[in-house]
């Protein structure tokens, strides 16, 4: 895969804003001095999102850089069944059902097909990239309330929609889910095309000179997210533990 120094190290930068915000997370489980309800605050929502909406829109914009994609989603794919099948086995009080490898699995293999129905048309137009990034943020801001049931404007949808998991992965989530990372297609698959049209925006016949800018050592943990993301809550959770052990 083509490689942009500038978007390895937004992908880094991004990493370790979710490794510290994941030590909140299991710090609270511990019992360290953050509650749980500390958070769901607006400052911690924000963060969350903050890290969400960067590691999508970066994949979306990475697909087009990727040769792959069959297997790339197919891997993200087992490995998102392999970690809710191991949090629903071990810690099912914070399990991971349809969470962002899930996600971003099945995002890259819905891709293919429409990569082939729209990207040859936007590559040749950056005026239609513009149009389809545009669209695309619109639509996630339209839906982005669609896991509690409404849309924009107070748009009610009706809770026959909201019933049993296959309505839970495409955004209409069940009453009674519990997930600690869970990201429906509707409305993240918008974020994804919104990454995905912004690099037929960016690149250019200057072959995307501004992506070459980096910070040194966090473009290398950009490099490296997708080991760093699934070892990171394993080492926190034993340094949590250890220290849990020696404060007693």
């Amino acid at each position: 895969m083509k490689r942009y120094d500038l978007i390895d190290t937004i992908r880094g930068l991004a990493v370790i804003s979710m490794i510290g915000f994941h030590a909140f997370w299991i710090a609270s489980y511990f019992g360290f001095g953050v509650s749980s309800a500390t958070l769901f605050d607006t400052a911690f929502t924000v963060w969350e999102r903050s890290i969400c909406i960067t590691f999508i829109a970066v994949a979306g914009f990475s697909f087009s850089l990727g040769r792959r994609h069959m297997r790339s989603g197919l891997i993200l794919s087992a490995l998102g069944a392999a970690i809710t099948l191991l949090t629903c086995l071990f810690v099912p009080d914070i399990r991971i059902v349809f969470g962002v490898l899930t996600f971003l699995g099945f995002s890259t293999l819905v891709m293919i097909p429409l990569d082939k129905l729209i990207g040859k048309n936007v590559s040749v137009s950056r005026t239609a990239a513009c149009v389809g990034f545009v669209i695309s943020i619109l639509l996630f801001l339209f839906s982005y309330n669609i896991n509690t049931g409404s849309l924009a404007f107070g748009i009610k949808l009706p809770q026959q929609l909201y019933s049993g998991y296959v309505s839970t992965f495409f955004g209409f989530m069940m009453p009674g889910f519990v997930s600690a990372d869970y990201f429906s297609l509707i409305p993240w698959f918008f974020m994804y095309l919104c990454g995905y049209f912004l690099h037929k925006i960016v690149i250019g016949k200057e072959g995307g000179r501004v992506l070459s800018y980096r910070i040194p050592g966090v473009d290398l943990v950009g490099r490296h997210s997708l080991v760093i993301y699934l070892v990171h809550p394993i080492i926190l959770y034993i340094v949590f533990y250890l220290v849990t052990l020696f404060a007693i």
